[in-house]
């Protein structure tokens, strides 16, 4: 079905920002740029530090680092929404998961609304070849030379990083495949949806393949902006904002002009979360996805993922 946007806008536009790399420094003018342009959207954050390493390094910042916290805590009073990145770049334990959400909603006032895996840790849930299902997922196995399986095990009950059931609990929407298509949700007409297969999660959701700043401009590019807005349809763009859009105190200029460019339009500028609430308001609630549903979308991203590579 057609989304009908709200006040009369022609399109939506959201952006889910992994918070890798995102250090003090590094991803401000970005979120200045968003914000004097009228776009609000999703910043992703790591609540907890590991035991053993720091708040701040190559990885990323997390809210443990308290110049890095306060920007954060600036941009959710200014619009933006906070998503989970799971509790830290590199797995914990159940109990620390745990401690991972309460630092999360002590911070920021509620559990997460939407989230996304992290590629690194063993916290993941339903991520590597879990994502799909067999054959394909034999298939993926060898062609990624993970014959062994995946070292993402937050949905396995037998697992020290077992944590479905707290997802389950505690965060609505988590992020699945990616895609090269500007529209989203025409990509993935289903989302937000249920995955029986993967009852651990209430609900997923895709983006659109933008995971540095030249994916991201390609992403963003004139004619690709233009095809957004004609068809009506939605955006989630997936990226790392710490991944070279803002160099030397400097933002990129390109970047810059293709938000302006973006801002000018009829789109409906929101946060990931309140996007998908929106849409599934408007299909009486969240779908549960069919089997055939299901293999299209798996053989869709695979096919994707195999041209791209990476881990997104």
């Amino acid at each position: 079905m057609n989304i009908r946007w709200p006040n009369g806008k022609s399109f939506a536009f959201s952006v889910f920002d992994d918070t890798d790399l995102a250090v003090p420094g590094n991803f401000e003018k970005v979120y200045a740029c968003l914000g004097e342009s009228g776009l609000q959207t999703t910043k992703s954050v790591w609540p907890v530090t590991a035991q053993g390493f720091e708040a701040r390094s190559e990885a990323g910042s997390t809210c443990d680092d308290s110049e890095y916290l306060a920007q954060v805590l600036r941009l959710q009073k200014s619009g933006f929404e906070i998503g989970y990145h799971l509790s830290f770049h590199t797995g914990q334990k159940r109990n620390e998961i745990l401690g991972g959400l309460d630092r999360f909603k002590e911070l920021f006032g509620h559990d997460p609304v939407s989230m996304s895996n992290h590629a690194s840790s063993e916290e993941g849930i339903y991520w590597g070849p879990a994502r799909i299902s067999m054959p394909l997922r034999a298939v993926y196995r060898t062609l990624m030379r993970r014959p062994w399986g995946s070292p993402h095990s937050g949905e396995q009950e037998s697992s020290p990083y077992f944590w479905g059931d707290l997802c389950r609990d505690r965060v609505r929407y988590v992020r699945n495949f990616v895609f090269d298509e500007i529209d989203t949700l025409s990509a993935n007409p289903e989302m937000p949806y249920h995955d029986s297969r993967r009852p651990y999660v209430n609900a997923w959701f895709s983006s659109t393949h933008a995971p540095e700043i030249n994916t991201c401009l390609r992403a963003l590019s004139e004619p690709r902006q233009d095809l957004l807005e004609a068809s009506g349809g939605a955006c989630i763009l997936y990226t790392h904002f710490g991944a070279g859009f803002q160099q030397d105190g400097s933002l990129n200029t390109r970047f810059k002009e293709l938000i302006e460019r973006l801002s000018r339009k009829n789109g409906w500028f929101v946060p990931v979360g309140t996007m998908l609430d929106y849409v599934a308001a408007q299909r009486g609630g969240v779908q549960s996805l069919d089997n055939a549903a299901r293999r299209r979308l798996e053989w869709k991203w695979f096919k994707h993922k195999i041209s791209v590579g990476g881990t997104s």
